[in-house]
């Protein structure tokens, strides 16, 4: 008997060591899909906001970024396509 709550442990512990893998659906019509939406990203003139904006804009959105930094944010802008 506790060779076999040993295994069962053992199946366990290496279920929960195994890596899982989630389906990241990927839309058919996304350059249409924030169509005539429009979002608004705080820090958005590096890193993650900016990489979040630019994807925005390839979904079809319309793009406001806010930060701190006045020459950065038109700079990305430039970096975007966007006015400024």
């Amino acid at each position: 008997m506790f060779k076999t709550a040993k295994k069962i442990i053992r199946k366990m512990i290496m279920l929960l060591k195994e890596e899982k893998k989630i389906p990241i659906p990927n839309p058919i019509n996304a350059p249409e899909l924030l169509k005539d939406k429009v979002a608004l990203i705080t820090g958005g003139s590096g890193g993650i906001g900016l990489a979040m904006a630019e994807s925005f804009i390839k979904s079809g959105a319309k793009v406001i970024i806010a930060g701190t930094n006045e020459e950065k944010l038109r700079s990305c802008c430039e970096k975007i396509g966007g006015g400024g």
